[in-house]
């Protein structure tokens, strides 16, 4: 983390400078080459660009925000083979990382990079009167977000990691890793005041009238319901999911196909593709450039075995014949290549997910009739029946297995992270990742492998640091 400040004049500088000429919405002007860190929070347009650039950064190129939190943590549980070795992706594949993996390195490092710039947005705008009131709430709302949105992805991936609030670097140099029960109660402390910043108001432009690729109040609900639900707060993740579901903003979408659109109505929360080679990284991984190319990824068979006859999600996996063999990979997403104009987003918060969440969090509470009604209103999107008539608990948790996993593989991790905090089905005090892991890879499979290593090249400058059980 020394060279955070160095990540972040290059970048805030970068994109104040150049101006964010991808497209009007994510263009706050384009002001003068010779501004400097500290003038950008004395005009509205300069402290719009420094929350903009953020957004922009995520998606410039793959990372931890645009394709990696897919493809990773994907490969690590089992939503995702490859029909290929490829040295970056054999790790994570076999559950056989070591502490000076380079990936791993690259996501530690950008996501407190991220983080960097937050604090950074926070404290300049902090009893700022040289900003629009409604924009500085606006803007720090917004910050308060993506900070924690990226200490989320931060803990689930490593455990403990320093919480880091101040762009102080001689601070954030020597910081020790912080339990993850504390950097919950950060994020949770963060997405409040977001909250009580923001209103359900989207912020966009004529150009993008429609757009959700700015957080607003809903966006900050829906991290909230996730969060409460890592942390067991039944009673709380399905007060907040159940206020996002009742906003009247969104809506499942009936055809599958338009769920992960730019325009798609289930958007709590997209990203907007910047980059001129791709619209999303996901497409880009998955979609060969051509047809008569084998695809690198494909989705598991235990995947393809546990869907029912008749899902329609199923349209969400491409079946691909080369050479004479099949191969069904991950078609969330349809677009390879950048198109004109940009037809798909990357999604971040939608709402189907909002419905797994309540329906887990009713079932933890026994309202086991209402668990399964949000179940049943994912299955009839996907052109299923009904649940039949579930009378424990345990069936309806294994419901929501199910339907999770069907819903969100291949996106964000989903599985990885579900998998490591639910209990073993046989009850023997276990976590799922252990039963579920052991089973498909019980050669490589450990039970520390459920946590990334502390990168060992930061070790070497924060010398505070700790390693994680299982590895050097």
């Amino acid at each position: 983390m020394h060279r955070l400040p160095l990540f972040f004049k290059w970048s805030l500088l970068l994109l104040i400078v150049a101006g964010l000429s991808c497209n009007k919405l994510l263009d706050a002007g384009s002001p003068s080459n010779k501004v400097i860190t500290s003038q950008v929070y004395a005009s509205d347009s300069l402290a719009q660009a420094a929350l903009i650039g953020i957004y922009f950064k995520f998606m410039e190129n793959f990372g931890p925000n645009n394709g990696w939190t897919t493809r990773f943590p994907s490969l690590t549980a089992d939503d995702l083979n490859r029909t290929s070795v490829l040295d970056q992706d054999t790790p994570f594949l076999t559950n056989t990382l070591a502490s000076d993996n380079t990936t791993v390195l690259q996501i530690w490092n950008t996501t407190y990079a991220y983080i960097y710039q937050c604090n950074d947005l926070i404290t300049g705008l902090t009893g700022n009167h040289s900003i629009t009131p409604a924009l500085r709430d606006q803007l720090q709302g917004e910050a308060y977000f993506l900070r924690a949105f990226n200490y989320f992805y931060l803990v689930n991936l490593y455990g403990d990691v320093p919480l880091v609030l101040t762009t102080d670097y001689t601070k954030s140099a020597t910081t020790p890793r912080t339990p993850v029960d504390d950097v919950y109660d950060q994020m949770i402390n963060d997405l409040n005041k977001a909250q009580d910043l923001l209103t359900n108001t989207y912020a966009t432009t004529p150009d993008f009238p429609s757009a959700r690729v700015r957080v607003n109040r809903q966006a900050v609900k829906a991290l909230l319901a996730r969060i409460y639900l890592y942390r067991e707060q039944w009673a709380e993740a399905a007060a907040a999911s159940t206020e996002v579901i009742s906003s009247g903003i969104y809506q499942l979408e009936s055809d599958l196909q338009q769920t992960f659109k730019y325009n798609s109505r289930e958007a709590i929360l997209q990203f907007m593709p910047v980059s001129n080679a791709y619209n999303t990284a996901e497409g880009s991984f998955f979609i060969p450039v051509l047809s008569t190319i084998r695809p690198a990824f494909v989705v598991s068979d235990t995947l393809l075995k546990y869907m029912e006859a008749g899902d329609l999600r199923q349209a969400w996996i491409r079946t691909a014949t080369v050479s004479g063999k099949q191969y069904k990979s991950p078609y969330k997403y349809k677009q390879n290549t950048a198109t004109t104009p940009r037809d798909e987003y990357n999604m971040v918060l939608r709402l189907a997910e909002q419905y797994c969440i309540r329906a887990e969090a009713r079932a933890r509470l026994d309202q086991l009739p209402d668990a399964v009604s949000d179940l049943n209103t994912i299955r009839k999107r996907a052109g299923l029946s009904d649940l039949p008539t579930i009378s424990t608990q345990n069936q309806v948790l294994a419901a929501v297995e199910q339907e999770c996993r069907t819903e969100f593989f291949a996106e964000w991790g989903h599985r990885w992270f579900d998998l490591k905090r639910w209990p073993a089905r046989a009850n023997d005090g276990r976590k799922r990742i252990d039963e579920v892991m052991s089973a498909l890879r019980p050669d490589t499979w450990n039970s520390t492998d459920a946590l990334w290593p502390i990168p060992a090249f930061e070790r070497t400058r924060n010398r505070t640091l700790s390693q994680n059980p299982g590895y050097d």
